[in-house]
């Protein structure tokens, strides 16, 4: 019996390695950026997709002290913002401010260091980690047929139904507006996309 309980203590400090460092190579190779920080916004841990963001200041900025900010409506904002929801157990999730490419978002997770074998009375944060996955928003069609033609939300909704091939005087019944007006707007989603015809702007909305 001292001897079984004496390999299984031997050996059970070797698997936990090898599961941290299972967990390491995955972490790497995620093509998801990943990081995690302590309540003070510090990086702890930081996969090189999230590393390639953060050293081109694509929406995420360190500060001096190793502390890490989002840049929000065009200014850097310290991540600590939004610790207190996190920590009561919400999920935050925030645009992620960049110049041009794909629409990205970022979401933060409360996460506690026992969850990456670290023990919670040891750890000087007290356990209160952040987890932050940064991901492509999922658009709508409509969405995306506003960030692309700048449609207003009455013409994304007119396209939308062209789109199902309804006709543009039931589309006005069900926008609630006139047949003149559908026409006006029809009009300016032709100049808006560089369409001629309506056979035109539907098959181009539908490549969208």
């Amino acid at each position: 019996m001292q001897a079984s309980h004496y390999n299984q203590t031997v050996a059970h400090p070797t698997r936990s390695h090898r599961l941290a460092a299972l967990g390491q190579c995955l972490l790497q190779r995620l093509e998801t950026p990943l990081f995690v920080t302590d309540a003070d916004g510090a990086v702890l841990e930081a996969n090189p997709a999230a590393t390639r963001r953060i050293e081109r200041r694509e929406g995420l900025w360190l500060d001096a002290a190793g502390r890490l900010a989002l840049r929000q409506g065009g200014r850097w904002v310290p991540l600590t913002k939004w610790q207190p929801e996190v920590s009561a157990g919400r999920e935050v999730t925030l645009p992620l401010e960049v110049d041009g490419g794909a629409p990205m978002q970022i979401t933060l997770r409360a996460m506690n260091s026992g969850d990456l074998g670290t023990d919670p009375h040891q750890d000087k944060t007290g356990g209160r980690w952040l987890l932050a996955t940064i991901e492509r928003v999922q658009l709508t069609r409509v969405d995306a047929m506003r960030r692309r033609f700048r449609f207003t939300r009455t013409q994304a909704r007119l396209a939308e139904m062209l789109c199902e091939g309804m006709r543009p005087t039931h589309a006005a019944e069900a926008l609630g507006v006139k047949i003149s007006t559908v026409r006006t707007h029809v009009g300016q989603m032709y100049e808006k996309t560089g369409t001629h015809s309506q056979a035109q702007l539907v098959a181009l909305l539908h490549a969208v």
